[in-house]
């Protein structure tokens, strides 16, 4: 692959391998689907399900992104997905990760997906607990990335990604978490451990991402 530049996602995949919630994708996506990733970036996600045998059409409208995504050896289409529409037929699967997010309207381009039958859309919540201690610090910033990102144009809670879901279609058939570090976690040995069961206690705090499978309802 030629040194095309990371942006601040691709280097972050580059430095520590797929997130939680990249894993949590490939692990809804069945091996050998036909899937369409909407702003695959620079194809980072798109490659390892290629691997994994799938046919993947990537959707990406910044040019330099696209082209690194295409040195992965991934077939891109560049366009603004709220400026033309998805013909998601020949598809089984549908992927919205960390997209939504960054558009004006996310409803009727979600809902674009239903005549694939599956889409999977990973959102970052806003509710996560460092976000709240942010908030409660009287802040907020304007990041590179993060839940903070700059060029977010929303920002999701579990129960309102749960309700973009219902408005443009869809009901939710598996729902998972990205977990990150709890509190006081770099300084108490061990709290780690504690993870799975804070994900499951109370999601809304402590799940960074919430990854969606949906079906048609």
């Amino acid at each position: 692959m030629t040194q095309t530049a990371a942006n601040s996602y691709g280097a972050l995949v580059d430095a520590n391998g797929l997130s939680a919630a990249h894993r949590h994708v490939l692990d809804l996506v069945p091996r050998g689907s036909r899937v369409l990733d909407v702003g695959c970036a620079e194809g980072y996600l798109a490659a390892e399900l290629a691997h994994r045998g799938c046919s993947v059409v990537g959707i990406e409208p910044d040019e330099r992104a696209a082209a690194v995504a295409r040195e992965r050896g991934i077939n891109v289409l560049e366009f603004d997905v709220e400026e033309v529409s998805l013909d998601a037929t020949a598809f089984d699967v549908v992927l919205f990760v960390d997209v939504l997010e960054h558009l004006r309207a996310p409803e009727p381009v979600l809902r674009q997906a239903l005549a694939a039958g599956t889409a999977i859309v990973s959102i970052p919540n806003i509710a996560h607990w460092t976000a709240r201690r942010t908030l409660l610090a009287g802040r907020f910033p304007r990041e590179d990335f993060g839940l903070f990102d700059r060029t977010h144009l929303r920002w999701f809670t579990r129960e309102s990604a749960h309700q973009l879901a219902a408005d443009a279609g869809f009901r939710v058939v598996d729902e998972r978490f990205a977990d990150a570090p709890l509190p006081l976690e770099s300084h108490v040995g061990g709290l780690s451990k504690l993870r799975p069961a804070a994900l499951r206690v109370a999601p809304e705090l402590f799940a960074l991402q919430v990854v969606l499978s949906l079906a048609p309802a």
